[in-house]
């Protein structure tokens, strides 16, 4: 660290994911895992229709609570979702990703682990329309080939550790603008402070100009045509946004402009673009799609108007409010391959933090929209737009020391839609990682903060004497929880945990209580060399276990390897608690917490 030197005995120490390019939504297929009584409504009580035989092929519809509605044959009913091979359909392609890792020139580290459990803390909701009510006023084509975006989400709430009993599905009929609202309702009735939640919707947008707004809005078409708009949606949201400590909006919608209408230019640009791609949306005033220079009001916007943190949410558009989006029948849209690939491994770590970033992964996805389109000229690129954190990271899939986990044993053959894998073993940066300063791991950390779980932090004084002064400072939390202090050392490359430690394992903090650091048993005086130190305190709704960390000891304190593998170690081990490597059910198992960044000088 400098390293500030122990005078005691030396014993040791959260969309929002916007997705906007327009896909198609079609029947899933799954298979039941073992007989299972086909039920008229979503009750144990409920009479049974026909009875399913264990690896029966059905037609998935919605899901709901638990429940999943599906077609077996002419019957259609509801079955338990835990009956279904959801998670198996949705990390099959798993086992086919040894490394995670596919890309020229760079380096993967293998952990052992290829796909996480489930967590009792994940929700999802997932709609999908591709089938619009009919209404001669304003006729809506239909979305075909949703299948492949509809794969996708399933697999990415799965490999998110979203449980099959927490995901809920509307599509078509189901997902109208009443329906949609209710599903956010019961949703928030399910999520407990400190869960995640990921919200996931494909199907056409649309955009219109609202004096009110000062500009055009941005609407989401359900199946019944009554357009949810951005502002509205983000009202929908917003409880839940006040519990969860991340939430992930994936939209699979076009809000573009550009386009006059269903023909001319955009027939065109449908002729024009590389075979099976097609521009997606439905048309709005001829101002809010023609006009690069109106101001959008899009989802992002809404949601901080309403007092929501970018902290806790990400808004990743597929193009920018004048630019249109493309979909592809086959593959599904063009920004929702992208990133499933580069979900799949060929997204980089490039600021050798130890995990994957939305800045990276949005990186790594326009780098393939630009090449995709790079030989139709009459065609520009869609550009990705980020708004919220953009340290935000998804998901684990760098670096997890977790015990390994093999995907569950299914009767059925992986699905033939391509599914984006978020895997364990990550793709990391070629460069040797000294050239990355190791400040990157501390705020990438940092980064994955809960806003609503205030830390804060009280230097006795911010500037030490080496050899002379101690170090000493308060953490106050807003929240009750386990204290874990990193410092980076004024040499820039030494990383220490100060606390807990071999000399003090008593690191709980009550709400509200200002615990004054460090101990009698563990004083602390500066060592040099001359410059600033950063202090990483964080106050955790859950124990983290650091027995498992690779590195060595200065005094009685852990010092993790600062190498590629440690530093993805690290990121793992305190950003996720201590049950969650083997599953987390049955009790308290939240991944939340809170943090401050302090900066000290020694001189």
């Amino acid at each position: 660290m400098s390293i500030l030197e122990s005078s005691s005995p030396r014993r040791a120490a959260a969309a929002l994911l916007a997705l906007a390019a327009c896909a198609p939504l079609a029947a899933q297929t799954l298979h039941t895992l073992q007989s299972a009584p086909l039920r008229a409504e979503r009750s144990p009580d409920a009479a049974a229709l026909v009875s399913l035989a264990p690896g029966e092929s059905v037609n998935l519809l919605q899901m709901r609570g638990g429940w999943a509605q599906v077609q077996a044959g002419s019957a259609k009913g509801w079955v338990r979702a835990s009956q279904l091979d959801v998670e198996g359909a949705a990390v099959a392609s798993v086992s086919q990703i040894e490394t995670g890792r596919r890309a020229t020139g760079a380096t993967a580290v293998t952990l052992g682990v290829r796909a996480l459990p489930p967590r009792s803390t994940r929700h999802a909701l997932i709609v999908g329309i591709g089938a619009y009510a009919a209404d001669p006023a304003r006729p809506v084509p239909p979305l075909a080939g949703i299948e492949h975006d509809m794969a996708s989400a399933l697999a990415m709430a799965q490999l998110l550790q979203v449980p099959a009993d927490n995901i809920t599905l509307l599509r078509d009929g189901a997902a109208t603008s009443d329906g949609v609202r209710q599903a956010l309702r019961d949703l928030e009735g399910r999520v407990l402070p400190g869960d995640r939640v990921f919200i996931y919707w494909s199907g056409h947008g649309s955009r219109y100009f609202d004096a009110a707004e000062g500009g055009c809005v941005e609407t989401l078409v359900p199946h019944d045509l009554h357009d949810i708009g951005n502002r509205q949606f983000a009202q929908w949201i917003q409880p839940l946004a006040t519990k969860a400590d991340k939430m992930l909006v994936v939209y699979d919608a076009c809000h573009s402009g550009g386009m006059s209408g269903t023909g001319g230019a955009a027939a065109a640009a449908s002729r024009s673009l590389a075979p099976g791609f097609v521009p997606k949306f439905i048309g709005g005033t001829d101002a809010c799609q023609q006009a690069t220079n109106l101001r959008s009001r899009g989802l992002g916007s809404a949601a901080g108007a309403l007092g929501m943190s970018g902290q806790d949410l990400v808004h990743l558009s597929s193009s920018r409010p004048d630019e249109v989006s493309f979909d592809n029948a086959a593959t599904g849209g063009l920004a929702t391959s992208a990133l499933r690939q580069c979900l799949q491994g060929d997204a980089r770590d490039l600021d050798g933090s130890g995990a994957i970033s939305i800045d990276e992964l949005v990186a790594c996805a326009q780098n393939k929209i630009e090449a995709r389109l790079k030989g139709v000229p009459q065609l520009e690129p869609q550009h990705l737009i980020v708004t919220g954190n953009r340290g935000f990271v998804p998901a684990w899939f760098a670096g997890n020391p977790a015990p390994q986990v093999t995907a569950p044993a299914v009767s059925v053959p992986a699905p033939a839609v391509a599914m984006p894998v978020v895997v364990a073993t990550p793709p990391l940066p070629a460069r040797p990682p000294a050239a990355v300063p190791v400040q990157s791991v501390l705020e990438q950390i940092h980064a994955q903060r809960d806003s609503k779980r205030r830390v804060t932090v009280t230097l006795a004084a911010d500037t030490l004497r080496i050899g002379a002064d101690a170090l000493d400072f308060s953490v106050t939390s807003s929240h009750a929880g386990d204290v874990y202090i990193a410092m980076l050392g004024s040499d820039r490359q030494s990383l220490t945990l100060l606390f807990p430690n071999e000399l003090d394992g008593r690191n709980h903090i009550a709400a509200g209580e200002s615990l004054l650091l460090p101990r009698a048993s563990w004083r602390i005086v500066a060592g040099g060399p001359k410059g600033d130190d950063t202090l990483l305190v964080m106050v955790t709704d859950g124990p983290r276990d650091l027995t498992t960390l690779a590195g060595g000891k200065a005094g009685p304190f852990a010092r993790p390897l600062t190498d590629a593998t440690g530093r993805a170690r690290l990121q793992w081990l305190l950003g996720t608690r201590a049950a969650g490597g083997v599953g987390c059910f049955g009790g308290a198992c939240s991944d939340a917490f809170g943090s401050a960044l302090v900066t000290l000088h020694e001189q």
